[in-house]
């Protein structure tokens, strides 16, 4: 799918299509699955496979250069593969959460499935702007394990049928969808499209935009970059 006036870039094409690939019989979840809740507050970040993170992040920003549909948003996506490359790991946040049983079968590409093998040892919190939901709309914020100098990159999860709310900011930002059809409100439009796992969505600065699970959980991941980066 392609649509140009309702800023859906590229989705992941042939040349990169093994990360849409699905193969249940070499899927594998080394971790148990968990009741959630929050963690006891650790400043450790010895249990942290901070490489393994980094590869899956430089993994998303290859995916996302694929789709690149004009030079700045290439360009963003190279300069955050350079900072991810030279990022200190950091301790993360005293308190985080457990994720929400359901992220498991967000699953519907290659980068989801590795991002589920690694999901327990991520920083979930709850989002400010959906106080009282806790690891049912949770983010991961990805500056709190790294020391990224010019971009804010993260997950953002929902539980089926949940909303995150509508918002702006001053950054562009660029959404690559890594599981889950869902109901977007991007790019400027005034209106709700369905979009499925495996493109990439533009923000323009201060563009209203928010997003509704349908029937399956959904993850993607943002990408905003700030002035200096062009």
């Amino acid at each position: 799918m392609f649509i140009t006036g309702g800023r859906i870039l590229n989705p992941l094409s042939n040349r990169y299509k093994y990360l849409l690939r699905t193969n249940s019989a070499t899927m594998h979840y080394p971790y148990p699955i968990q009741v959630s809740g929050y963690l006891p507050p650790s400043n450790s970040t010895d249990h942290l496979p901070f490489e393994q993170i980094r590869k899956f992040l430089l993994s998303v920003a290859r995916a996302m250069r694929v789709c690149a549909e004009c030079p700045e948003h290439e360009s963003a996506v190279t300069r955050f593969s350079e900072d991810i490359v030279k990022a200190i790991p950091k301790s993360p946040p005293a308190e985080t959460m457990l994720p929400s049983s359901e992220l498991r079968k967000a699953r519907d590409t290659r980068l989801a499935q590795q991002l589920i093998q690694l999901c327990d040892d991520l920083p979930w919190t709850e989002s400010p702007r959906t106080p009282g939901m806790g690891n049912t709309i949770a983010l991961c914020v990805f500056n709190n394990l790294f020391d990224l100098k010019h971009h804010t990159v993260g997950l953002l999860y929902l539980d089926p049928q949940l909303a995150y709310p509508e918002h702006n900011h001053p950054p562009p930002e660029l959404y690559l969808t890594l599981s889950g059809t869902a109901s977007w409100r991007y790019g400027g439009c005034d209106s709700y499209r369905g979009v499925s796992a495996g493109n990439l969505l533009y923000n323009n600065p201060f563009d209203l935009h928010g997003v509704r699970a349908e029937d399956t959980p959904l993850l993607a991941l943002y990408l905003l970059w700030h002035a200096e980066v062009t």
